[in-house]
């Protein structure tokens, strides 16, 4: 046998399949690093500042009110677009059809002195013990790690996760999420002046 029969040829990897499943793999890598996926949590307890926020009331899906948030920041005034975004969940209820319903208020922050445009209602948020979970991730990805987090938190602290939450997001991708430590009768925690 010679010597050009025992070599075995080198094979090319980036012919076949091999190639294609890589590159395919290192996008998905990208993607799940991108959107925060691999970003951990931060649980801890703390003081609240007192927020004074914009907002529009929601009654509906979960998915529905995402759309109704974008819509709703559409039509805020220009200088409003950029802040953080706020959404408030009072309550969550089990549909008869099967399907989870939310109460939320939907909107973003505003300083004392801003004026509230038309067709919004302001709402405070007083300073108060609170469960903050932090994350840095898409908003999608950080909203379902950041209530993961606090259910952990919960079971670990025999806490029970309870409505209202506030959901902060923004400045750039980062997200908070506030639980206050002490559930009060309902409507007790945030306060709305319900004129436009």
């Amino acid at each position: 046998m010679t010597e050009a029969t025992r070599v075995r040829p080198k094979r090319d990897w980036r012919s076949g399949w091999g190639g294609p499943f890589l590159v395919f793999l290192g996008l998905l890598l990208f993607s799940l690093w991108w959107l925060g996926v691999f970003n951990g949590a931060s649980v801890q307890t703390e003081t609240s500042p007192a927020l004074s926020y914009i907002y529009r009331p929601f009654s509906g899906s979960f998915h529905a009110m995402e759309k109704a948030r974008r819509d709703d920041l559409k039509s805020l005034p220009p200088a409003m677009r950029g802040a953080s975004v706020l959404t408030l969940i009072d309550a969550e209820r089990r549909a008869a059809d099967g399907s989870t319903q939310v109460d939320a208020q939907l909107g973003v922050l505003v300083t004392a002195t801003q004026a509230t445009p038309p067709g919004w209602q302001r709402g405070t948020w007083p300073a108060q013990r609170v469960v903050a979970v932090r994350v840095r991730a898409n908003p999608a990805v950080a909203s379902w790690k950041a209530y993961a987090a606090l259910e952990r938190w919960g079971k670990a602290s025999g806490t029970t996760i309870h409505y209202p939450t506030l959901e902060l997001l923004g400045p750039g991708d980062e997200y908070r999420l506030w639980m206050p430590l002490r559930a009060g009768p309902a409507g007790s925690v945030g306060s709305q002046d319900s004129r436009p």
